[in-house]
């Protein structure tokens, strides 16, 4: 029989377990069907899973409540093998459910009990006046707890509920008088703590909840005045965004205040201020990219946007005034480069003309000298000796060029040597004339 009633008791257990099963299960797949996307920013991510811990949460505590309320069922049919049994299985998944840990010890206590009944209610009698002993050594917390068992244990006992009342009442009162004295001592957080705990011991304490605002409103203001005395001396150490960091917490608390926000555009101004001053000086030295980058950091601080844009069209227009200056001096460059490759062509195919009509006009006297062995000179009978034949036109005007050539490579003794010879090949050579005018006048005359 008692394992039948153990059986039909444990089924609305299992009922409600698998209930809260598919409730779960219903969650995840209702959450499956929206169109979450991809989420990429570590905050999403910290949402989304609390989010998900939250409702299991939700879902453990509906689940833990329905097996208590089993086990007290358990617990009122004289089944406490049964309930231990459940409650011990609570605990293990909660050990923070007092009503699991009240029953707990009850089940503990009537443990093998032959009359569950009196049993019962001797133990609530006994629990009574453990409570009302304690009350009268003035401890009231472990009063009310022996109070609150009983009331948990058997909701119908009414003398529990009284004094558990009563008990509480006082506890608030205590917990009221500490809080106005720490008040007064404006130890605001102290008294924040008190009031609320006397709220949750009676919430319908009177004119309590005027007075937590009031005090609330007071701690935000002093919490502030910290926070904003903490900005100062950070700033004052040069650590200028932690400050700011410091002061957005300030304002994060309490936009309204004003204190907070001037000393915020002020740091921010002059923040800003300097990354103006950082890229000018790195305009100046020519590094516009960091220039510009300087002056965007300038705007999110508080630096007119206009002006920004101005600075950075400015330093973006020199950068590519210089870029185009050095592809025309490269090109220049270049040209230059080209121009003097072509004159040494143009040197170097002069000299060797220059020195194959030498060597053909060596050759064409040694032809000559083997021809005439007397000695005679190639002028024709008649002839009057020093006029210039052809050969000594053609010769005089090779020698005037390698001249030239000497000329133009700053060697003027050489080319004064040669335009010599070449006048005297043929005197009417007004070149070869010139050119010595020329080496006369850099020489000076009589040289």
């Amino acid at each position: 029989m008692r394992s039948l009633l153990l059986a039909v008791l444990l089924v609305p257990v299992q009922s409600r377990a698998a209930s809260a099963k598919n409730e779960t299960e219903g969650l995840f797949l209702d959450m499956s069907k929206l169109n979450l996307g991809t989420i990429s920013s570590e905050d999403d991510k910290k949402k989304y899973i609390y989010t998900i811990q939250l409702e299991k949460s939700r879902v453990t505590r509906r689940t833990l409540k329905n097996v208590y309320e089993n086990a007290f069922d358990l617990y009122k049919h004289g089944q406490y093998e049964a309930a231990n049994d459940l409650t011990r299985k609570i605990l293990s998944i909660d050990p923070g459910y007092s009503d699991a840990s009240i029953l707990n010890r009850a089940t503990v206590d009537l443990k093998g009990s032959t009359k569950p009944r009196v049993s019962e209610r001797r133990l609530i009698e006994e629990r009574f006046e453990e409570g009302m002993a304690l009350y009268r050594q003035g401890r009231l917390v472990e009063a009310a707890e022996r109070w609150e068992e009983c009331s948990k244990l058997a909701p119908g006992n009414l003398k529990s509920h009284y004094w558990l009342k009563k008990a509480r009442s006082e506890l608030a009162e205590e917990h009221y008088r500490k809080g106005r004295q720490a008040y007064r001592q404006h130890r605001l957080r102290e008294a924040l703590d008190q009031w609320y705990a006397a709220l949750v011991l009676n919430p319908r304490y009177p004119r309590l909840t005027q007075e937590l605002a009031k005090v609330e409103a007071e701690s935000r203001e002093q919490d502030a005045n910290e926070k904003l005395q903490a900005a100062l001396n950070l700033y004052s150490q040069g650590l200028v965004l932690e400050s700011l960091k410091m002061l957005d917490a300030v304002l994060e608390s309490g936009p309204g205040n004003v204190k907070a926000q001037k000393l915020q555009a002020e740091i921010r101004a002059e923040v800003a201020n300097q990354h103006v001053a950082e890229g000018r000086r790195y305009y100046e030295t020519r590094q516009y990219d960091k220039a510009v980058s300087e002056w965007k950091h300038a705007v999110e601080y508080g630096y007119d946007p206009k002006a920004a844009d101005q600075l950075v069209a400015r330093a973006k227009e020199q950068q590519r005034r210089e870029a185009a200056a050095r592809a025309r001096a490269a090109e220049v460059q270049k040209q230059r480069e080209e121009d003097r490759k072509k004159q040494a062509e143009e040197e170097a195919k002069a000299a060797e003309e220059a020195k194959k009509k030498e060597e053909e006009e060596k050759a064409k006297k040694e032809a000559e000298a083997k021809a005439n062995p007397g000695g005679q000179t190639g002028a024709t009978p008649g002839q009057t000796p020093g006029a210039s034949t052809e050969s000594n036109k053609q010769a005089s005007q090779q020698a005037y060029l390698e001249g030239v050539i000497y000329y133009q490579k700053g060697d003027y003794e050489k080319a004064r040597d040669k335009w010599l010879h070449a006048k005297q090949l043929d005197p009417s050579n007004a070149d070869a004339v010139s050119g010595l005018e020329k080496i006369e006048k850099l020489y000076g005359a009589g040289q």
